[in-house]
């Protein structure tokens, strides 16, 4: 089934990209072409002719693989084979209950206006017309976008993905669409070898490059808003099979392109040529041309092969990546003038590479040798600073947890490494355990910052299949997939506590612990601490009994965001007779054991820390440290700068199912 319709969507892609094309290349290209060179040939009916023929053999098309493409996905909604599911009523509910079916509807109405507008071309030739049929296509061939993942993106961003997808497509039809209708002038022009033809194909190459030009522009414009909406991250663009067919695309796209600026370069200024246009080099160039076109359109049959693959997977974003590599470039470990320097050699490199292509496609070797020795060089010059980039990296480093960096993970985590890691790393994690002196390489400090340099995906990965040379042992075998998941949350909650120690009470914009997500309840509301960061920074009071109320009434007074968690006693204790201090929160025991990470060990009953938008500690206070617990006014200045703070936003590596 799936098969069948990858096969229905690349016949239906196809068609409607040709009929735009057709209608495109005679208002844009031949008509023009015709009364520029100030010629009438005497067959040039007969390219008419076969342009019509092309159109209605595209509308057949269109029509055929259109209802062919509905059997299959009301098939496939249905679970049922096509035979039963046209049976058995499924097509008509996909039509009338489903936003592919409003669509269906919508491109089939449209290519039954459009089969009119050619049978009134056939009766009597009208420039309105056509002009009407190439409206009528570029609507059926647009409205493909809400058939695709273009349509599915939420809220303002899924406007500028439709609107970029329609874009992208109109683009392919009038490039990729009109190459079978130039291959057929081409053709023309090569068999009659004329003067009039010989003007005409002048005329007509040098206004489809000015239009293949315009749409290769609109081409990678949508192509890159597109790519960043469905992968986004390298990860997913080489670690999933919709990534990796994606960049297979972007390769016959790119061989499309070399091709096309053979044309464009070298091939078209020669039929401009006053002095070569006798009769044997105008018939050799057009040969060439048309070859040259029937090469573009063969890649261009690959990528929408492709496209209809890409319309039946999910997208990059939302699967896990797989890295295939045995290294990755951590760019955040290099200062910000090796990070400038190497963005400058990027570009460099970039325009090397056009140059390099661009000469060559133009005959130009020489000057093509000249943008490789500099491409050469800058690859020379930026790897000397982007070596400390580099790191190992395994098939699991880019995968998103598929449980969250909440309490209740770390609370179970803690559970598993009690019974699985303690024995070599030590109850407290510093790799002191009761095996560790038996062992020839000493466990690894899981309390270090140098934990945090490596993903939770590299930590998944040596959870799962140990350290290199034995050093520590794989529980992929012992330990599913969630619970290796809870006890990476928890060893990176216990580091985070541990580092958390080390912050003072000034505003720090450097890489700093994140505090576990949790749950609470407070006046009868169920919040999480997540839902309450998106609207600012949180001031976060972990505190022992009893409750500090005159505290707390202080922070009230000043308007502070502020959630009070009580740990080793009730949350709920109440004071000032049966009136609750403001901001104290009743959470779980899963809570108050994660949350207990980031208490000092001698806080005088109370730790506050100051949390940015995205849950990390930007400064800490106790009760013990010299000067004590901040004033209000002082934490309202700081929350302020925090909110200020460029924090690094959670990478997109794809999503975890």
């Amino acid at each position: 089934m799936e098969g069948f319709l990858i096969a229905v969507r690349t016949l239906h892609f196809t068609a409607a990209i040709t009929l735009t094309g057709v209608f495109a290349f005679e208002g844009l290209v031949a008509g023009p072409a015709f009364r520029q060179s100030g010629s009438a040939p005497a067959n040039a009916a007969e390219l008419h002719s076969r342009l019509d023929w092309l159109a209605w053999a595209s509308l057949a098309l269109a029509l055929v693989s259109g209802a062919a493409w509905l059997v299959a996905v009301a098939a496939g909604m249905s679970g049922k084979p096509m035979s039963v599911a046209l049976l058995q009523g499924a097509v008509p509910v996909v039509l009338i209950r489903t936003r592919f079916g409003e669509d269906w509807v919508l491109r089939f109405a449209l290519a039954v206006l459009l089969g009119l507008c050619l049978l009134g071309q056939r009766r009597r030739a009208g420039g309105a017309l056509r002009w009407m049929a190439l409206f009528l296509a570029g609507g059926m061939l647009a409205s493909l976008a809400w058939a695709g993942h273009g349509a599915a993106t939420p809220g303002p961003p899924g406007d500028l993905h439709l609107t970029a997808d329609i874009l992208h497509l109109l683009a392919a039809g009038l490039w990729l669409g009109t190459l079978p209708s130039l291959i057929l002038l081409l053709a023309e022009a090569r068999r009659t070898g004329d003067a009039d033809w010989a003007a005409v194909a002048r005329a007509a190459t040098r206004r489809y490059s000015v239009l293949a030009v315009a749409s290769v522009t609109v081409l990678l414009a949508g192509g890159m808003v597109n790519t960043w909406f469905l992968t986004g991250t390298v990860p997913a663009l080489v670690g999933t099979e919709y990534g990796r067919l994606l960049l297979a695309k972007i390769s016959l796209f790119i061989a499309m392109l070399l091709v096309a600026a053979v044309n464009l370069l070298r091939l078209t200024p020669r039929l401009a040529d006053s002095t070569s246009r006798t009769r044997n080099i105008v018939r050799r160039t057009v040969a060439r041309l048309q070859s040259n076109a029937r090469i573009e359109t063969a890649l261009g049959l690959g990528v929408l092969a492709i496209v209809g693959a890409l319309g039946t997977l999910p997208p990059g974003l939302h699967s896990e990546p797989g890295w295939p590599f045995p290294f990755r470039l951590d760019i955040d470990a290099l200062t910000a003038g090796s990070q400038i320097l190497l963005a400058v050699l990027a570009v460099a490199i970039c325009v090397c590479g056009v140059g390099i292509a661009a000469s060559a496609a133009a005959g130009r070797y020489r000057r093509s040798a000249f943008f490789a020795a500099g491409l050469v060089l800058c690859l020379a010059g930026g790897w000397p600073p982007l070596r400390p980039a580099i790191e190992r990296a395994y098939p699991t480093s880019f995968y998103a947890p598929a449980e969250p960096y909440a309490a209740a993970s770390v609370v179970r985590g803690a559970a598993v490494y009690a019974e699985n890691c303690a024995l070599c790393h030590g109850a407290t994690g510093r790799g002191d355990g009761p095996a560790a002196g038996r062992l020839p390489i000493r466990p690894a400090d899981l309390t270090e910052p140098h934990l945090f340099a490596h993903t939770p995906g590299d930590l998944f990965w040596w959870v799962g299949h140990g350290m290199d040379e034995g050093v520590m042992p794989g529980f992929a075998g012992a330990l599913n997939p969630n619970q290796r998941w809870d006890v990476i949350n928890f060893i990176r909650a216990r580091a985070a506590g541990v580092l958390a120690l080390r912050i003072g009470s000034e505003i720090t914009a450097a890489a700093v612990p994140e505090v576990p997500d949790f749950a609470f309840k407070t006046g009868g509301t169920q919040q999480t601490l997540k839902q309450v960061l998106e609207t600012g920074p949180v001031l976060l009071v972990l505190f022992a009994p009893p409750v500090p109320v005159e505290r707390l009434h202080q922070l009230a007074a000043a308007g502070l965001r502020v959630v009070a968690v009580g740990l080793g006693a009730p949350s709920d204790e109440t004071s000032e007779g049966n009136r609750a201090p403001p901001f104290v929160v009743t959470v779980s025991s899963e809570a108050t054991s994660a949350l207990a990470l980031f208490r000092a060990p001698e806080d005088r009953g109370e730790t506050e820390l100051l949390l940015d938008r995205f849950g990390k500690i930007r400064a800490r206070w106790t009760s013990d440290m010299p000067g004590g617990l901040a004033s209000a006014d002082a934490l309202i200045a700081d929350a302020e700068r925090i909110d200020r703070i460029t924090a690094a936003t959670p990478k997109r590596a794809g999503h975890s199912h």
